[in-house]
């Protein structure tokens, strides 16, 4: 069963981590000590833009489903404004579940300066000095 949690906001260019605890219907945790745990960050076009090549995921209690995924600023800071939306996914036995999603608002990095635009120099010729005879 996909569960969609709470909407988040978060700045490009910061480290993100999210903490979750994976459960199945009844609220049972899943025992993560032999899955496979997936991540991914979607577009408002539906692209994926992040994925578990992305980010690092620990399974920080697995008996109790819990798993943290840490994204570096590194990965975050070419993100630019607006929604996305995250899904976490797990394998175990060859069982395949998306077990969340949900709503991620990412403001533009506010570091990231904007590349300058190009600049047209004018290259005038040499000038050059005429001697005038005298008269």
């Amino acid at each position: 069963m996909t569960t969609k949690h709470d909407g988040l906001e978060w700045f490009a260019g910061d480290d993100w981590q999210i903490n979750a605890t994976l459960v199945d219907e009844n609220e049972v945790p899943y025992d993560l000590g032999s899955a496979t745990v997936l991540w991914a960050l979607l577009n408002s076009s539906g692209q994926r833009v992040l994925d578990e090549d992305d980010v690092q995921i620990t399974v920080t209690d697995a008996p109790a489903g819990k798993c943290s995924i840490r994204i570096t600023a590194l990965k975050t800071s070419p993100l630019t404004g607006g929604n996305y939306t995250d899904y976490i996914r797990i394998i175990i036995s060859g069982i395949v579940s998306t077990l969340s999603t949900g709503t991620i608002q990412v403001f533009a990095d506010p570091w990231i300066a904007e590349e300058p635009a190009a600049t047209a120099m004018v290259v005038k010729p040499p000038f050059r000095f005429k001697r005038i005879a005298a008269a």
